[in-house]
């Protein structure tokens, strides 16, 4: 395509002609920047708000769980003490092969009806999507385990030895507790010793969680 002859070029215009265009190119650029950092703050307050909402909504789940959890334990509880009666009258009278089935359901039952799951190791399974989400645990408590924190621990702590420096459970004991998946941005985590488990300080790490005795 060929240039229109009649079209002068831009340095081919008078001086004030060339000043109209400029100033009118730097009005325009400015509205058009204006626009971009208001539609780009409407965009970051919407994420915030978003944010809030589902941070309410996962503490608002998460105390559904937790209320629905303490009404269901005293029931699951009566249930499995009878059913272990059973194992051990059976396995009293030799009849282990029904002892063994009704402690494999026991356990299922647990898993079931509560949501117990066996213990993991620790936490580092879970994301920062999981944030707020609390989890029950099936552990033997234990002194070995490298942990980093206090009362707030790190995701790859060891479960098992938090819970007893936690104090929820002792050494070589069985216990179920509950653990709340916390974002660990911004936290720092101060070591300690308590009940024969050293804890150690730690800097930021992303992912973090809380645990109590169910």
């Amino acid at each position: 395509m060929t240039a229109d002859p009649d079209l002068l070029s831009l340095d081919d215009l008078p001086p004030d002609a060339h000043a109209l265009i400029a100033r009118s190119e730097r009005a325009i650029a400015e509205v058009r920047a204006r626009a971009d950092r208001a539609a780009a703050e409407v965009r970051d307050e919407a994420e915030r708000e978003c944010a809030a909402i589902r941070e309410r909504a996962d503490a608002a789940a998460a105390r559904v769980a937790q209320e629905s959890t303490r009404e269901l334990a005293p029931l699951v509880r009566e249930l499995v003490d009878g059913l272990r009666d059973l194992q051990e009258r059976y396995a009293r009278d030799g009849k282990l092969d029904e002892a063994l089935a009704i402690r494999a359901r026991v356990r299922q039952l647990r898993g079931d009806l509560l949501g117990v799951r066996p213990d993991p190791g620790n936490l580092t399974e879970f994301t920062a999507a999981d944030a707020g989400r609390a989890f029950l645990f099936d552990l033997v408590g234990r002194a070995d385990g490298s942990v980093w924190g206090t009362d707030v621990y790190t995701a790859d702590s060891r479960l098992a030895a938090a819970a007893v420096h936690a104090g929820l459970v002792r050494e070589g004991e069985r216990g179920l507790v509950r653990a709340t998946v916390l974002d660990g941005d911004g936290r720092a985590y101060e070591g300690s010793t308590r009940h024969g488990v050293l804890s150690y300080d730690y800097g930021p790490y992303p992912l973090a969680y809380r645990l109590e005795r169910v």
